[in-house]
Parts: C-alpha cells; sequence; structure tokens
C-alpha cells in the first residue's frame, strides 16, 4: 500500500465514525439532538431548529466524503 492508499483509509476510517455520530444525533420518533437539549420538538426560538439544520448539513458533507473516499479506495485498491 502506497502513502496516498493509508492517508485516504485514514480520512475514511474518520468520516465513517463521525457519519455514525451525526446519524445517531438525528431527530428520530424520540425528538433526537432538539429533546437532548430539552425541548420537545425543532423550535425556532430556542435554537434547536438551527442545530438540526446545521448537524444536516453536517450529515450531508460526511457523507459526501464517505462517498468520495469509497471510490476512491475501490480505485487505488483495485488497480493492483
Amino acid at each position: 500500500m502506497g502513502v496516498l492508499t493509508i492517508v485516504v483509509l485514514v480520512i475514511h476510517i474518520t468520516v465513517s465514525a463521525g457519519l455514525v455520530l451525526a446519524v445517531l444525533l438525528h431527530a428520530g420518533k424520540g425528538g433526537g439532538i432538539s429533546s437532548v437539549l430539552g425541548g420537545a420538538g425543532s423550535s425556532v426560538f430556542t435554537g434547536s431548529y438551527i442545530v438540526e439544520k446545521n448537524l444536516d448539513r453536517i450529515t450531508i458533507v460526511l457523507a459526501s466524503v464517505f462517498a468520495v473516499t469509497t471510490l476512491l479506495l475501490v480505485w487505488l485498491l483495485g488497480t493492483k
């Protein structure tokens, strides 16, 4: 394995852990992170709506990076 493969693999593992954490923080039937912060639902006045919106953005970015690193790993490890 080359240096580039190892770097992409480390990024992939880190992003994987972050993606799992981000998905677990999302609101489900129980309310997600907004209920942890004290609200029963998303409220514009308490700021939990903003947290949920930012969590959505973070999850989308992490999922995109995960997809790109997956394709890079397939390409890098498939050339052998």
